[in-house]
């Protein structure tokens, strides 16, 4: 099953997140305090990895300020927490055919619910427990400790009062086989080391090939006898140590006294190791500001290894505010978070709690700081190293783009050079003065404009400028037979029209059709526009960035579903020839 889409509502600071979409990695950004960690705490609550931390909890978890009103009627009326939609995939629908019958799974969309009752609701009546992904969620307070009283341990065990770094250092013990009642008993514990230095290797390798600050780190293990004037609990019984040993410097630390880095590594792959033994490799993976404390150039290897590792397999979330945390070429993927209070025309504040913006719909200039440092970090760093950058307006536009030279590469007819990295920069127009600084000296800059943001002989001039020649610049229009078009247009009218209505799987009745009439400007994204506004209430609600989305996970099965795109590809083919030859 592939998580879609996630709402969270009633929960801690999060009166209603709003629906968002999930995507292969999701970046949740914001500020501190804006409620990002609640949101993969309410997520992490719907099939946890660890037994008995899947229950809603009223007293610490509804909204204080409207919980006495909740408990009068949480007996009739409980509240949902949480909502999610799934894609049921391939191996999914036939193992649901025995179940519901042949021809039963009318669909491949399923709902599923949380919240302050009971279990889980379903839209389907079936029971998902064997299909629904398992939650992997991890933090730095998972983070395992260096120094551990094993009596301590099994007392905590015994009680049920295991901290997060208690789990975290029985499932590296687990690796091998062992536990802390075996520990307590051991007659040796050299055999005991050797298997966990053994189990660990492979792990401290692997975070070897990731961690570029210091390659020449290993794990090691040492066990013996509390000393008594030590502080409790290290003061009795059998104490477990985990040091690194700096191979460059012929010497070991604590492992609480390494860098934040490697510890978060190092705790972090013993733990998804153990749940991946535990249930395979169904997993969803959360993880809660994971560049916490690093140097920027360790969170870029820790992305990177998010990226390898990771999301080829599994999805992934995880909570940021960090630059360096952020993928520019996928900024697609962010959401953004913010906790947000309105203020009315007679001056009094609303409180509407934490809202998730699903195309990166914050205004708040704080919200927005990590995307606009990412981006402006990428392009300095792209410059300087003289690399190939093509600055688009929308995110769409660059899956748009990437698909369309990936269709052409297939033909054997010109694609872009896969030289060109492509950013989205959000409105061009507050990025023009930036285009001509650097046209006149950074020749491997280029910029792609819509027609639609107002580009006239009063701004830059014609299509046709020299200006805009010397600077790289390109407008959209100049493979257009009209004035004001944006990229959606080089798809043409009846391809773009028939990406929409399998997009937003509109009814017969409802859909766009190449015969109706066109908007004033002959824009087909105004014409979309047009159409939706006049669609019942509740049907759909337009996002221009769905279409491209769509476009994109689909890849080439949709080339014969929308038509005739010879012209289509003949305007890329244009465009792409054009800015090759920059």
């Amino acid at each position: 099953m592939k998580l879609k889409s996630v709402r969270v509502t009633n929960f801690k600071c999060v009166e209603d997140s709003t629906e968002f979409e999930i995507g292969p990695v999701t970046y949740l950004v914001g500020k501190n305090e804006a409620g990002k960690t609640s949101m993969l705490e309410a997520l992490y609550k719907l099939n946890p990895d660890v037994e008995g931390l899947g229950e809603f909890d009223v007293l610490h978890e509804y909204p204080r300020r409207r919980r006495k009103e909740y408990e009068r009627r949480a007996d009739t009326q409980p509240d949902d927490a949480l909502m999610t939609k799934w894609e049921l995939e391939d191996d999914d629908v036939k193992r649901l055919i025995p179940l519901l019958g042949p021809n039963m799974v009318k669909s491949r969309e399923v709902t599923i619910t949380k919240g302050y009752y009971k279990d889980r609701k379903c839209d389907i009546d079936v029971d998902l427990d064997e299909l629904l992904p398992k939650f992997v969620y991890f933090s730095k307070f998972l983070v395992m400790n260096g120094r551990v009283s094993v009596d301590d341990i099994f007392d905590k065990q015994r009680r049920g009062r295991l901290s997060g770094s208690d789990r975290v250092f029985l499932a590296l013990l687990d690796l091998v086989g062992t536990t802390p009642k075996k520990l307590r008993n051991a007659q040796t514990s050299e055999e005991l080391i050797a298997d966990l230095e053994a189990a660990s290797a492979p792990i401290t390798d692997k975070i070897c090939r990731y961690w570029s600050q210091n390659s020449r780190l290993r794990v090691s293990f040492y066990v013996h006898q509390a000393k008594a004037q030590d502080p409790p609990p290290f003061n009795k019984g059998l104490i477990f140590e985990t040091r690194i040993l700096n191979v460059r410097h012929n010497l070991t630390l604590n492992f609480d006294e390494r860098s934040t880095g490697f510890v978060w590594f190092f705790s972090f792959l013993v733990w998804f190791s153990q749940m991946r033994r535990n249930f395979g490799d169904n997993l969803v993976i959360l993880l809660d500001d994971p560049g916490f404390g690093l140097h920027a150039k360790a969170q870029e290897d820790l992305r990177r290894y998010i990226s390898e590792e990771l999301a080829p397999y599994y999805q992934v979330i995880y909570t940021t505010h960090s630059p360096f945390m952020l993928d520019v070429d996928k900024l697609h993927w962010a959401r953004t978070v913010e906790d947000v209070i309105v203020r009315s025309e007679g001056g009094e504040e609303q409180y509407l709690g934490t809202k998730v913006g699903d195309r990166v719909l914050s205004r708040d200039p704080d919200t927005l700081v990590p995307l606009q440092a990412a981006l402006g970090y990428e392009i300095s760093r792209m410059v300087a190293a003289k690399k190939k950058i093509l600055l688009v307006e929308k995110p769409s536009d660059l899956l748009y783009l990437k698909w369309f030279s990936k269709r052409l590469a297939e033909r054997g007819q010109r694609a872009l050079d896969s030289t060109w990295t492509i950013i989205p920069c959000g409105q061009m127009d507050k990025i023009r003065a930036l285009t001509l600084l650097l046209g006149g000296s950074t020749s491997n800059v280029a910029v792609l404009l819509d027609g639609s943001i107002g580009l006239n002989n009063t701004t830059l001039g014609s299509r046709n400028s020299e200006l805009l020649k010397n600077c790289n610049i390109f407008t959209v229009e100049t493979y257009l037979d009209i004035q004001g078009g944006s990229l959606e247009d080089l798809i043409g009218r009846r391809a773009y029209f028939t990406l929409v209505n399998l997009c937003y799987k509109l009814p017969r009745k409802y859909k766009l059709r190449v015969t109706q009439r066109e908007s004033s400007n002959g824009s087909l994204v105004e014409a979309v526009k047009q159409h939706f506004v006049a669609l019942p209430s509740g049907m759909a609600e337009l996002d221009l960035y769905a279409p491209a989305e769509y476009l994109a996970e689909n890849g080439k099965k949709l080339v014969h579903k929308l038509g005739d795109l010879n012209g289509a590809f003949s305007r890329f083919e244009a465009l792409f020839r054009d800015l090759n030859a920059c």
